[in-house]
């Protein structure tokens, strides 16, 4: 009893006094472990936030849908407008055989007050089938009646973002908004829609029938930003898709504008994944082998140095699997002190750097499970060898290292 109680004590004093000794090659190994895992949950954060940006994509874009976007012309071009569509090309693509509604996007940043309150946001033109279309649906209020497209009644429905930050919790409906010079009644308020991957939101908006937008906030309107098409029921997606390319290479080149499909979406994940995983990774593996490497060299140099220490405990009843045993707890000791640092430097890299990506900050759960996976087997294995050749020292010749 004595001997188990003494053997379970110089278990622990060793393991403790192992960390402690060789502290420069240690912390080395630590590194090592450190940067290897901060890679692997970086990528696993990372790969988990573009999945949820693509989800949120293809959400917005609607089931069935086709979204033509305003590229930016090629790079020899003198003048690269922003806005490179017009309603010539709306009229084309409405047309398309399968196409059964569409909407063009046309919208201006401008100064938004009520109340005191002021900041800059969107206004956004509606035609008749906008709000169909691009999937609005409301929280609050009404929509616009028929009738309302065309004239000019001076009425508008906000996004909640917007509404929050003018009205506070209080109902915007029959209230007042100053859109530029132009004062608007507030009718409806749609509910939330997000925010795009830009990390610009949907909700920070005011929309506003089509007739009085060009009369009061843009007169001047010639070109759109986006066009969305709906298909019929048991439309041919592909085709109408390829449609859509040839109708618009007729008066474009294919740099002044973007179909977006799903499709197209889920092909740039792919890609923007793997290139992610391949460089993190190939970082994280290149951390984890070098700080294994490391680990497995000083671990076999404190062999040599503790030959004197496994003797004592070998002679004091310790079993060579005992001696197995602790170097292995040191490994491991080492391993989930890296798992930790290296969890917490991935995180923070996730905090700081996504954004900065477009992507979704996200924290996956799983990422530390891998973590500590990775980092124990990388301690584990490096040390296994090492760890063989203590368990074998002849007790004799151990105890005879320090005469």
């Amino acid at each position: 009893m004595a001997a188990s109680l003494l053997n379970k004590n110089l278990f622990l004093v060793s393991v403790v006094k192992a960390l402690r000794q060789n502290p420069a090659r240690s912390l080395f190994a630590l590194g090592g472990i450190s940067m290897g895992i901060a890679s692997l949950v970086f990528i696993v954060a990372a790969i988990e936030g573009s999945n949820q940006n693509a989800h949120n994509i293809i959400k917005l874009l609607g089931p069935n849908s086709i979204f033509v976007r305003s590229g930016f012309g090629d790079k020899s071009r003198v003048r690269r407008l922003t806005y490179r569509l017009d309603l010539q090309d709306f009229r084309n693509l409405k047309r398309i055989y399968g196409v059964s509604s569409a909407a063009f996007l046309m919208l201006k940043q401008r100064r938004i007050s009520a109340g005191g309150q002021a900041r800059n946001a969107y206004a956004v033109s509606a035609t008749r089938d906008f709000l169909q279309v691009f999937d609005y649906e409301l929280q609050r209020g009404r929509f616009f009646e028929p009738e309302e497209y065309s004239s000019f009644p001076k009425i508008c429905i906000i996004g909640t973002e917007l509404s929050r930050f003018l009205f506070g919790n209080k109902n915007p409906v029959g209230k007042k908004v100053q859109v530029s010079r132009t004062t608007l009644t507030i009718v409806g308020v749609f509910a939330p829609k997000g925010k795009l991957p830009s990390g610009k939101s949907l909700d920070d908006r005011v929309v506003i029938p089509i007739k009085t937008y060009r009369k009061f906030i843009e007169p001047e309107y010639r070109r759109l930003f986006a066009v969305k098409l709906k298909l019929e029921p048991g439309a041919d997606y592909d085709h109408v898709v390829s449609m859509v390319r040839q109708v618009m290479l007729e008066r474009h080149k294919k740099d002044d504008f973007v179909v977006v499909t799903p499709e197209t979406v889920r092909k740039f994940l792919n890609i923007f994944n793997w290139t992610l995983s391949l460089y993190l990774g190939l970082a994280s593996l290149i951390a984890l082998f070098i700080s294994g490497f490391v680990m497995s060299n000083i671990f076999s140099i404190n062999v040599k140095v503790r030959a004197w220490e496994i003797g004592i405990r070998r002679a004091l009843g310790a079993t060579r699997q005992a001696i197995l045993y602790q170097f292995m707890a040191e490994a491991l000791a080492i391993s989930v002190m890296g798992a930790a640092l290296g969890s917490l430097a991935g995180f923070m890299a996730v905090h700081w750097i996504t954004p900065l990506l477009k992507i979704p900050t996200v924290y996956p759960a799983k990422s530390l499970f891998l973590a500590i996976c990775f980092s124990a087997a990388t301690g584990l294995l490096s040390v296994l060898m090492p760890a063989r050749t203590a368990a074998r020292l002849n007790t004799v010749h151990a105890l005879k290292s320090r005469l």
